[in-house]
């Protein structure tokens, strides 16, 4: 008897799903959109996660500048 598995609803595949589409809001944001419902709509989430990835990619750049000084 052959095992079925459905692999849509494994969890790291899901886990998988989500990294991947802030990966593409965070390279949006490098390659200079500026439009958070645009960079929303082709990377399939909430404009209010672009602004927090956005928010966290200034927390991040920001750090590294006081951290050379």
């Amino acid at each position: 008897m052959p095992i079925i598995y459905d692999l849509k609803t494994d969890i790291r595949y899901l886990q998988g799903v989500e990294e991947n589409k802030f990966d593409t809001v965070k390279r949006l944001l490098n390659l200079g959109y500026t439009d958070i419902k645009e960079i929303a709509v082709i990377a399939n989430v909430g404009e209010t996660e672009v602004e927090r990835v956005k928010k966290d990619m200034e927390l991040d750049t920001n750090s590294s500048d006081n951290q050379s000084a």
